[in-house]
Order: C-alpha cells, then structure tokens, then sequence
C-alpha cells in the first residue's frame, strides 16, 4: 500500500509558483470539485489546480510525485464511477480551462484539442465543417479528456467503434516531468508497443493528457433513424442479431422497455408517442444516396418480422414525434434518478446474443432482492446500463443489497465473456471488484504496468483496482 504526504503550506508555495494566474490556483476548495454525477461518495481535495498548458501540468505531476502527493485528473465530473474523487485527499487537477482547439487539420483528417474540450463546443467548431467526430456518448458536456481517459462508447459503436478507434495521438504528462507523444496522425502503425492505447481507457491512472488528436469523417450524406415496437422487450432484444446478419451495418441500436419509458413520462410529464409494444429498438442507418439508405432500413425491418415486430416509425428529424421519442432515450438515465432517492449503476457489456441472459437476471434479482432495477442500453454491442434504485431502503440496506445484486450481474458477465464496464469505466465505486473479476495474476500485471509509469502511486489513486 502507498503512503501519501498531506500537502504543507510550503508544497502550496512551491506550486503557486507553477501557476502564473492565482484565480486557477484555488486553496479553499468548495464542494463543487468533492463528487462526481452520482454524489454517492464525497471526497474534498486539499487543493485545486486548473491548468492551461502542458508545461503546467508536467511540474506539477512531477512536484506531487516527488513530494508523494495525490494527484486526481479532473474532467467536467459526468462520470458515475468515482474516477475524479480525490479519496486520498491532495491535488485535483481540472482541466476543464485547457478547452481550446490547436489545430483543425482537415487534409490529414485530424483535429487536435485539449483535453478540456466539452463534446458539445467540439461539436459546435464542427457544425459548418463538412466533417465530425464520430464517438457519440450521450453526456455532451463531458470532456474529450474524460472521454479518452475512459474509452467512452455511446450509440455509434456498432459501426465507428468506440473513442479509441477515433484516437490518432496523446500527449501525456508523466510522473518525471517529461510530455510523451504516443502516437502520430498517421493511419498505420506497426512499429512497437502502442502506448497510446494503453493511456486510452487508463482512467487517469498512468498520467494525466494534455493533447488529442482526433481522427475525423466527412459527415454522412444521409441518415436515417427509426424506432421499431415489439410484443416484448425480449423479442426486440432477440431480433437484433438477426439484423446485424442480414448485411445492415447500423450506426446504432439502441433498446429501452416500456417500464423505463413510463419513468421518464412520470419525471418529465409527458406521453411516449406509441401505445403498442412493450420493448423497442431504435435503429440508426447511414449512407451516401436515399435509395441505399432506404434498401437498408428494408432490409433490416425485414429481420426482425419473426420475432412479432410491429409497424416501423420513422424518426423523421423534422417530426415533433421524432423529436419527442429522442428527448424519451436521451432523459433516460436523469429520469431513473429522479424516481429514488439514491441510484447506483452497473454497465457490464456481453456478447450481444447474451443480453437476455443478463435481463433475466436482472428480473429474478428484483424479485429476491425486492429493488426496482431499471435499465436500458445499446443493444447492438451488448453495452447494459442497469440502475439500482434505493427507494425506501437506508443507506444501509441500500449498500448491502447493491453489493448482492452488483455481484450477481458481474458474475453473468463474467460467465458469458463480458466485462465489468461497457463505457463508463470502473472508477473508485468498482475497484473492489476487479480481482474477482479478472484473476489475481492478470491484476498485478496491471500493477507492474501502474508501478512502471507511476512508481510513487500518487496519479490518481486506488482507482480501477487497489494498488496492494
């Protein structure tokens, strides 16, 4: 286990000195930088530093671990796993004031930002370009950073794959003060070790970003959504590696039931536009001319026939119904939150034939446990975002029975070759459930790895797995 210095009054001088603006340089932290989305688990920092070069970061990194002090990457806080909390007090490190665009690079196919770019302002420079960023995870306030740091997914996977496939290059500020460039704007690599891919996904725990280059797409020419009833949520579920076969590759397949549609109707006091069904699939298509887009939805529409769909609405962008049923999918998660009082998630990813496995799982578990466990997801990757409601429960029986049905849907998982988290990472809220889940043996490797780029333990933490 590491041991951690507490920050001196003299660690404060020498680090102001890194800072050439007081006003980022913030001694009396409010609670503002204490949690993340969720608020289940509060932890302040000693100090909050916000810097805007790359230059101030490394001395910073390097002062923490020559010091010992923890140091916590901090993106706009969307996450839901703990990933930011500063659990051993010292430095959080936000970075959401190095949010500007470097260079727009359109004739390499490139973009490069810093990592406290918001996906919302990355979409906006785009707006009148003729290309985009392809990843499309569905908290447009998060940062770029947060988004490499955990790999995000969102509801492109399918056919774009998720933030990684979008990652050309990183710097990186490490523990010796130095920027390494992992990676380049080139296609290809065959050429050693990728450390860019081991710095994506790494939570925050291997060094703290400070450049992304992107990789970007000539925006679609036409796209097309639809939202497809069927009887039961499990024959939507079911028809969808019959879609994935037929030769449509979607942009997206997204699937939600018509128990968590009435906790948005009931949050937001509004009517889902379609009566009939019980689970549905929204499916998204891409191409270049109407008559293959077209051909495509048929094609896939024609898939699910046997599995008791209903007539097809399409999402036509201009329709207050499109309109509405996207608002329905988007509100979800805040809609769930807002019908208990406290909320815990699980975002475990199979095999996609395997979801009905782990939905009833999830039906049995409400019944032994007697929790309310909605959920909804990305059917087309087998990514599950699954809620664990507190309702009338205290704390301690919340905690408790969340441990049971936590475990129990990792062990599902775990049974059919999935992962623990799909997208959202595993943070501080799951580190106590890696080892179980992985082996022993493949989690210290991950601790040699850990110990090579961070030798002192202070980036980050105690995050993703314990560091003993």
């Amino acid at each position: 286990m590491c041991t951690y210095n507490k920050l001196t009054k003299s660690d404060i001088e020498n680090l102001s000195e890194f800072i050439s603006d007081s006003e980022r340089f913030i001694t009396v932290p409010t609670e503002h930088w204490d949690h993340d989305q969720f608020k289940v688990v509060r932890a302040m920092p000693d100090l909050v530093i916000q810097p805007i070069t790359s230059e101030e970061v490394a001395k910073v990194v390097k002062y923490a671990s020559d010091h010992k002090i923890p140091l916590v990457p901090r993106g706009n806080s969307t996450g839901l796993m703990g990933a930011n909390l500063t659990v051993h007090g010292g430095i959080s490190l936000d970075m959401v004031k190095m949010n500007q665009v470097l260079d727009y690079d359109p004739d390499s196919l490139t973009m490069t930002v810093q990592p406290g770019l918001r996906l919302n302002d990355l979409e906006k420079y785009l707006s009148d370009k003729p290309f985009t960023y392809m990843p499309a995870p569905a908290m447009h306030w998060a940062t770029i950073g947060g988004n490499v740091a955990t790999n995000a997914g969102g509801l492109k996977a399918i056919k774009y794959g998720v933030t990684r496939e979008h990652i050309r290059e990183v710097k990186v500020a490490l523990t010796d003060g130095k920027i390494y460039k992992f990676g380049s704007k080139s296609v290809k690599s065959s050429s050693g070790y990728s450390l860019k891919d081991l710095i994506i996904g790494s939570e925050g725990t291997l060094g703290v970003i400070t450049e992304i280059t992107i990789r970007l797409y000539p925006k679609p020419k036409k796209v097309i959504n639809a939202i497809i009833p069927f009887d039961t949520l499990e024959n939507a579920i079911k028809s969808v590696p019959k879609i994935l076969a037929s030769g449509v590759v979607p942009t997206t397949v997204e699937f939600m039931g018509r128990k968590v549609l009435q906790l948005w109707e009931k949050a937001y006091d509004e009517t889902f536009p379609i009566k009939d069904g019980d689970g549905f699939i929204i499916i998204g298509l891409d191409a270049f001319t109407d008559e293959e887009l077209h051909a495509q939805l048929k094609e896939a529409i024609a898939a699910t026939a046997e599995y008791h769909a209903m007539k097809p609405i399409v999402l036509d962008a201009t329709s207050k119904e499109a309109e509405l049923i996207w608002k329905a999918r988007e509100a979800l998660l805040l809609a769930i939150q807002k019908s208990t009082p406290k909320m815990d998630e699980v975002d475990v990813s199979v095999p996609i034939d395997r979801i009905p496995l782990v939905l009833k799982r999830i039906e049995e578990l409400e019944q032994e446990e007697k929790m309310r466990i909605p959920n909804f997801g990305h059917a087309g990757d087998g990514n599950l975002h699954i809620y664990l409601c507190s309702d009338e429960m205290d704390d301690e029986e919340f905690a408790k029975k969340s441990h049971i049905v936590i475990s129990e849907l990792y062990k599902v998982a775990r049974d059919n070759d999935g992962n623990i988290s799909g997208e959202h990472g595993v943070g501080y809220a799951r580190k106590d459930y890696y080892e179980d889940f992985y082996g022993k043996d493949y989690t210290n490797l991950l601790r040699k790895v850990k110990s090579i780029f961070d030798p002192n333990g202070i980036i980050n933490p105690d995050k993703i797995f314990p560091l003993k």
